[in-house]
């Protein structure tokens, strides 16, 4: 079976699309920490070191956080030593206390509590089916099996990759007390409902928790200070160590939860338009973008009864969910935008007399996606890198030219090299064709950027980069998805015996008709009485002369071009398609396309110019991605074999390229990650989970499928992004 597989993996760049499976994002990480950074569960310099070991006193400050004495932690103050080893004056003093008292957590008899023991994995759920109401003497069987299965049977361990006896770290307590939340309490209902969270399928919305205790917004005025010193910190939505405010930022806080929000985003340019009425405006047009006016006060700033309204040039200041929350004008309102041309356009204006008006949409650092007006005779391609400026008299919009710099993005995301990341640093990832996305600073800890990596940065009057424009960086702007074979098969040998029969029906370039053409093959025998092959082949052989018709010649060529889907998939379960001789051959599209010509030529008989005239001629590939069924159109034929695929599109949607993802045997899953042959490989955030069966696929989550009951596939980006190399595809298949 192997050599039909390699044979395959030759040709089928030709003729045939197949399989694929995508990966859904590993659960909840990376909102667990966040919600346990607002609960006070962990402090936010701890987010630069989720893999240390989380001690017994640590953990209690966990317990606590995650229940309703969360707020009387203040009051306990430093009275009295509960434990020898714990002095009153210790930070985790009050948390063990309540811990103690309600008794999630025990000391040891020797009067100690160890606070600084690492909490094992057993420790963890016991202390959390404690906190959930369940009585230790009612659980079936003895500790710690007991308390084990009865975490598993609450979703308690769900993406925990932990075993008895192991210490866990921040990211898995962090992890743990999310899933606390959303599991049923002794009382039947789901434990975050008793805290003020609302619970709906296995998610926690804290909002309704975290709006009740909320103020404002307030715009600061370069003096503000806050009336209490944060637990935790966000800046335009991630996390920060820094609460210093500067003038104009808009701010948040929740004096119960210790945390401020503070956003130093901007939209500035002229008002084309505003709604519902030019007098009592709701909402503003600037820079194409529409924004909701938050109160009554910047309302009537804009309104015409105060002179304000279309025409005026503004500096929206925007606070949470986008929404202005004040507005600067004149020179005040000067600012600067850099981001990459997403398109241009041209169109008719009648207002004094006939004219074209063009438009340029641009996708800036901010993540906002600003239009702007310019001169109707110059080009703005997608993909140029550009400046936007503001002031009183408009807009303007020029060309910048590439400013790079190298160096590697340090673990806690803070540096790039030796030049350090301001903390509300706007990160815009782009490729040549213009699609852009912004990337939080901690996606890219511990790459090594290239000066090719950066397209332009510029840095703030501290000289920390504040703005950094990235070429293709993450990888995430491609589109990911699998192959569906069956679709892909039946179209791609249509279209293969059709191209077949082309040649051996029509006439030569001056008309005349073409005579069918005849093959000779050779019948081979090897060491299975009965097994045949094609001319070349060693054995003894009897040649025949036959006239080869387009559906034998199709039905040989199909034979070299597909396998079935279970043949591949356990082709790289079973290792005999190695990752190494998949690499060689998906990695050289030049070489991979001439082999398959070459096999092609080699049976069909036909032209090599007319050979590549039908790779030339595009193809439509059906996919699955996200979980739906789409189709790629293109205008090549691309080498993709089977499984995860990759697409790298325009700004229109058409497709740019398509290249093949590389395979993994997937051993074992973590949170965020899965090991293959005891290499770790990241998973990306959106990454898709199928369900592979009879053909069909079904999306499915990595919480429903595991190594034990599962062959898990694995298939990740290596086409050389530097923050690439995430798995973003996992086909599972049932061991049944």
């Amino acid at each position: 079976m192997k050599k039909r597989l390699l044979a395959f993996l030759l040709a089928v760049s030709i003729a045939v699309s197949m399989l694929a499976l995508p990966a859904s994002a590993a659960g909840n990480a990376n909102t667990a920490v966040q919600l346990s950074i607002t609960l006070n569960g962990m402090d936010s310099t701890q987010t630069a070191a989720l893999n240390a070991v989380v001690t017994r006193g640590a953990f209690a400050r966990m317990l606590v956080s995650y229940s309703t004495f969360r707020e009387s932690v203040g009051s306990q103050g430093a009275v009295g030593t509960l434990y020898k080893d714990l002095p009153g004056t210790s930070a985790y003093a009050p948390y063990v206390r309540i811990a103690v008292q309600q008794g999630w957590l025990s000391g040891y008899t020797d009067g100690t509590f160890r606070p600084d023991n690492a909490v094992t994995l057993e420790e963890a759920v016991t202390a959390v089916l404690k906190l959930l109401g369940y009585k230790m003497t009612e659980l079936s069987g003895s500790f710690p099996q007991a308390q084990l299965n009865k975490a598993s049977e609450l979703g308690l361990r769900n993406q925990l990759d932990r075993q008895q006896g192991e210490a866990l770290n921040y990211e898995e307590c962090a992890i743990l007390m999310y899933n606390t939340l959303t599991a049923n309490s002794a009382s039947g209902s789901a434990y975050g409902t008793s805290l003020g969270f609302t619970v709906s399928n296995g998610q926690v919305d804290t909002s309704s928790v975290m709006m009740s205790s909320l103020k404002g917004p307030f715009i600061a005025d370069g003096t503000t200070q806050l009336p209490f010193t944060p637990a935790s910190i966000y800046r335009n939505d991630k996390v920060s160590g820094s609460a210093e405010l500067n003038q104009y930022d808009v701010y948040y806080y929740s004096e119960s939860l210790q945390t401020v929000w503070i956003y130093t985003r901007r939209a500035a340019g002229r008002i084309t338009a505003v709604s519902p009425s030019a007098s009592a405006p709701t909402s503003v047009t600037v820079a194409g973008s529409t924004y909701t006016l938050g109160s009554s006060a910047v309302a009537s700033q804009v309104s015409s009864l105060n002179g304000g309204g279309v025409g005026q040039v503004v500096t929206l200041l925007l606070g949470m969910n986008n929404e202005a929350a004040g507005i600067v004008t004149g020179e005040e309102a000067d600012s600067v935008f850099y981001g990459v041309v997403q398109s241009s356009s041209r169109s008719l204006i009648e207002e004094n007399g006939a004219d074209v008006l063009q438009k340029v949409a641009v996708y800036c650092t901010d993540g906002i996606t600003r239009t702007v007006n310019v001169d109707k005779s110059l080009n703005f391609p997608a993909g140029w890198l550009v400046e936007i400026t503001v002031s009183p008299d408009g807009e303007n919009v020029e060309r910048i030219d590439r400013r790079s710099t190298s160096g590697t993005i340090n673990e806690a995301a803070t540096a790039l090299g030796s030049a350090a990341l301001a903390d509300d640093v706007e990160i815009l990832d782009t490729t040549s064709e213009g699609v852009a996305g912004t990337v939080r600073p901690s996606r890219l800890s511990g790459v090594t950027l290239s000066s090719s990596d950066v397209r332009y940065y510029t840095v703030n009057e501290a000289g920390q980069i504040d703005r950094l424009i990235l070429n293709d960086v993450t990888g995430d702007l491609w589109k990911y998805g699998v192959l569906d074979d069956v679709k892909n098969l039946a179209a791609n040998y249509t279209d293969l015996k059709s191209f077949i029969g082309s040649f051996q029906t029509s006439g030569d370039s001056s008309g005349t008709a073409a005579t069918p053409k005849t093959t000779t093959t050779k019948t081979t025998t090897g060491a299975a009485s009965g097994t045949t092959g094609t001319a070349g082949t060693t054995g003894s052989t009897t040649g025949t002369t036959t006239t080869t018709t387009a559906a034998t010649v199709a039905g040989q060529v199909s034979n070299l071009l597909v396998p079935t889907t279970s043949e591949i998939l356990w082709g790289i379960v079973s290792g005999d398609i190695l990752s190494t001789s998949w690499q060689k051959l998906t990695s050289n599209t030049g070489s991979l396309l001439s082999i398959g010509f070459k096999q092609v030529a080699e049976i069909t008989g036909t032209p090599f110019k007319q050979i590549l005239n039908f790779i030339g001629g595009g193809a439509t590939y059906v996919c699955y991605v996200n979980g739906s069924q789409v189709s790629f159109t293109t205008a090549i034929k691309y080498p993709v074999i089977a499984g995860g695929v990759a697409a790298r599109q325009e700004t229109t949607g058409s497709i740019k390229t398509m290249v093949q993802l590389m395979p993994l045997k997937i051993d074992r899953v973590g949170a965020a990650s899965v090991l293959s042959g005891g290499t770790r490989y990241e998973m990306a955030d959106d990454a898709q989970v199928y369900l592979w069966y009879k053909g069909q696929y079904y999306p499915t989550k990595l919480s429903y499928v595991n190594t034990d009951e599962y062959k898990l596939t694995g298939w990740y980006d290596n086409f050389g992004c530097a923050a690439g190399k995430k798995v973003r595809v996992i086909i599972a298949v049932k061991n049944d």
